[in-house]
């Protein structure tokens, strides 16, 4: 995917003559984190809410001009360049918006959140898989130049025209349990369906599949440590609420039998990437404490 497909093409500017002022308050009206600075039809800055410091940056904007704050030495992209170079440029230059330009025209604008919310959706899934198919195609495939390889159904399949179902998780893998009574709850747990992790929601709606996504990845994450696990809790929450940015928290707490709890929080401003992102975490995080427990003894 390319950023012509993604970038915002209203793009908002201001005067590098602008007081600084008027460029924060034209942010808050519009809800927005980046401006670009324009001196007549030349792209001269981008101005950040933070160059402007903020919430609490009266002080700092008093009596100020765009020009005096703003990043003059600006980053742009190209409308057909990938998600994955504009993601890889904006980390290398630590910035987080990035102008796109078409021969010296500002054509429109990507942010980190713009990248993150696409990447979140898998955009670059079905050129990735397909790629991997065509690697794990053989030799005489009609795709790679060969004779045509034909490939049988089972006579159920052909029959009723249904996917085959994913294959059921393993006992070590198994999702955590919604709620185990109090009374029933063991010091550790030997399975991970035995071992329960109780989901708190705060300010942001949680569909019921992402729950479920949750405890089967807690188990798949964690059903290898069961015997060490007591039980786990995960709280999600929107900080921010309709201000928006990079808002979207996922907590994780793993108590463990006879070590410290393991605590791990990840923000974002896609709740699924944040939710990854915590339990990916968190499985480093366990690894770590059981196998220094098993080094000492």
């Amino acid at each position: 995917m390319r950023l012509q497909e993604i970038m915002n093409t209203r793009v908002l500017s201001v005067g590098s003559q602008d007081e600084a002022t008027f460029a924060w308050s034209r942010m808050q009206r519009r809800r927005i984190r980046h401006l670009v600075v324009v001196d007549g039809d030349r792209l001269v800055g981008v101005l950040s809410d933070r160059d402007l410091g903020g919430r609490d940056g009266a002080v700092l904007r008093r009596g100020r001009v765009v020009a005096d704050l703003m990043s003059s030495r600006v980053v742009s992209g190209h409308p057909t360049m990938t998600l994955r170079q504009a993601a890889n440029l904006m980390r290398g230059r630590r910035i987080s918006c990035l102008p796109v330009l078409d021969e010296d025209r500002l054509v429109g604008i990507v942010t980190a959140s713009d990248l993150l919310e696409e990447l979140g959706r898998g955009s670059t899934r079905p050129k990735i898989q397909a790629v991997r198919r065509t690697l794990r195609l053989p030799a005489g495939s009609k795709q790679l130049g060969g004779r045509p390889v034909v490939r049988r159904r089972s006579h159920a399949r052909a029959k009723t025209g249904r996917a085959r179902h994913r294959k059921p998780d393993s006992g070590k893998r198994a999702p955590f349990a919604r709620e185990i009574p109090r009374a029933a709850k063991r010091h550790s747990g030997t399975e991970p369906q035995n071992t329960p992790a109780h989901i708190r929601v705060l300010g942001v709606r949680l569909a019921p599949e992402q729950r479920t996504y949750l405890r089967r990845k807690l188990g798949m994450k964690l059903g290898k440590f069961a015997s060490a696990v007591e039980r786990a809790s995960v709280r999600v929450e929107d900080v921010n609420g309709p201000r928006g940015g990079i808002d979207q928290v996922c907590r994780i707490k793993v108590v463990l039998s006879h070590l410290p709890s393991v605590v791990v929080e990840k923000r974002d401003s896609s709740l699924d990437a944040a939710m990854d992102g915590a339990l990916a975490g968190v499985e480093r995080a366990v690894r770590r404490s059981v196998q220094r427990t098993g080094a000492r003894g």
